[in-house]
């Protein structure tokens, strides 16, 4: 016998028509050829059954995760940590074709990877070895794709640059090769990238965040009462004492007043009721994303790029559930952890990922390492960061190999409540041991060249 919460579980077969684009666009959605390109690009690499089935998987997930659906053990992702990539693939997609199944947030991760792939795809073709590589991505590697997505970034801007590139095969049971051979001008290059992941750290204190606003979220709620908490922390998050915030929301219901501003040695911020109208203002003509910066946006009053929210609300869901009809209960805490102690945890040291790219590198020919991550963590932490790399990366020792130069890629994804997706990006490089200029110029993975202004995104 199965049981009910299996079933609940149990995936769904959605028609054709979930995934089908319309006979006409209108002009608030125009067609992206450049996304469209590396879509159907990766797309003929997995085949049209297989990649129905992936599709379907990935749909499934979402709405899954929208309804609630999805089990407590995989912490409410939107997406099957199996097949990462075929996510990925399906967010491109929606972008293009089926915009009601776009998810904003992660979206605004995949979409500019794409577009920027799809513009540089007939130069990306006269690389050799890219044909496998694809292979490998959209196959073997599916679970963690940011690695490779980003070699074949790095590959285009240098082939953009007027190099002749090559992939060096995979040796399956050896030890790791380099990743691309590089030959620009006269100068010859063994180049090797790194893709660097989210902080751990970070991910510690949101679940930490979690646990601190949980009784008084819970309260909250159960009093009928809407509230909004913003609050800055001067110390990190694992030395505030359990019960921090439940005596802030205790203290702000018992003084019978409509909001409570405090400032402390642990934090700063304010507490009060929430308004409701604005959003049900825009409910009464149109549907609203849930959990979107939009609705987030309505909620608080402003958007605030990259701020962190935990959000519990009572809704009435559209005929499409990912989209709010009616809400007339919501608890939103936006939070910053902004003590010194944090900002330099979150500024992620490179020099783990430097050295093993290093030793990947030949002994008797000159080297370059390219190390990619996302800045979504505060301009605060990116000053920091920049800083730390300047200072690690001129004190590396590359223990003999002729390592000349290192550039470091901030991609800045944004999911601003009036458009569908931002990206801002960062090129930072530092020689080690050059014998020349630095071959790349100021050339962007992601962004084009019209239209970029100097310096680093936080100034």
């Amino acid at each position: 016998m199965k049981s009910k919460r299996r079933d609940a579980f149990a995936p769904k077969e959605f028609p054709a028509t979930l995934f089908r684009p319309p006979d006409k666009r209108g002009d608030d959605w125009p067609d992206e050829p450049d996304v469209r390109r590396a879509v159907t690009y990766f797309r003929d690499f997995i085949g049209q059954d297989e990649w129905k089935k992936r599709r379907n998987a990935a749909a499934n997930r979402l709405y899954a995760a929208s309804l609630g659906r999805v089990d407590e053990t995989d912490r409410g992702r939107y997406f099957d940590e199996s097949d990462v990539f075929g996510w990925y693939l399906f967010l491109a997609e929606a972008f293009i074709d089926h915009v009601w199944n776009f998810e904003p947030t992660f979206g605004s991760r995949v979409v500019p990877v794409f577009k920027a792939i799809g513009r540089g795809l007939d130069l990306l073709l006269s690389v050799d070895g890219v044909e496998e590589r694809a292979r490998r991505l959209v196959s073997s590697e599916r679970r963690q794709p940011n690695g490779g997505l980003f070699e074949l970034l790095v590959a285009s801007a240098y082939r953009s640059s007027g190099a002749r590139v090559k992939f060096v095969p995979e040796r399956r049971g050896l030890s790791r090769t380099y990743d691309m051979d590089v030959e620009i001008g006269s100068r010859s290059f063994a180049v090797e990238c790194k893709r660097l992941e989210t902080s751990q750290y970070g991910e510690r204190e949101r679940a930490a965040m979690r646990e601190l606003w949980r009784p008084s979220a819970t309260g909250f709620s159960q009093n009928e009462q809407s509230a909004f908490c913003d609050v800055h922390f001067r110390i990190p998050i694992d030395r505030v004492p359990p019960a921090y915030l439940t005596e802030k929301s205790l203290e702000w219901l018992r003084s019978d007043m409509p909001s409570l501003l405090w400032s402390d040695d642990m934090s700063y911020g304010a507490m009060g009721e929430l308004d409701l109208d604005p959003l049900r203002e825009v409910l009464d003509d149109h549907h609203v994303l849930a959990s979107s910066s939009r609705m987030l946006e309505l909620l608080s009053g402003r958007y605030v790029r990259h701020a962190n929210y935990i959000q519990l609300s009572r809704l009435k869901l559209a005929e499409n559930p990912r989209y709010v009809h009616e809400c007339d209960l919501a608890v939103l805490l936006r939070w910053e952890s902004a003590s010194p102690e944090a900002i330099d945890a979150k500024a992620r040291d490179i020099t783990t990922k430097l050295s093993e790219a290093s030793d990947q590198l030949p002994a008797g020919r000159p080297g370059i390492v390219h190390i990619g991550f996302e800045a979504v963590e505060g301009d605060d932490v990116e000053r920091a960061r920049h800083r730390k790399i300047i200072e690690r990366a001129q004190a590396f020792d590359p223990r003999g190999k002729p390592l000349e130069y290192v550039y470091c890629h901030y991609f800045v994804p944004e999911s601003p409540p009036d458009q569908a997706w931002a990206f801002d990006e960062t090129l930072q490089w530092v020689g080690i041991a050059p014998t020349g200029p630095h071959p790349l110029g100021e050339t962007m993975l992601i962004l084009p060249a019209e239209g970029v202004r100097e310096g680093p995104h936080w100034r």
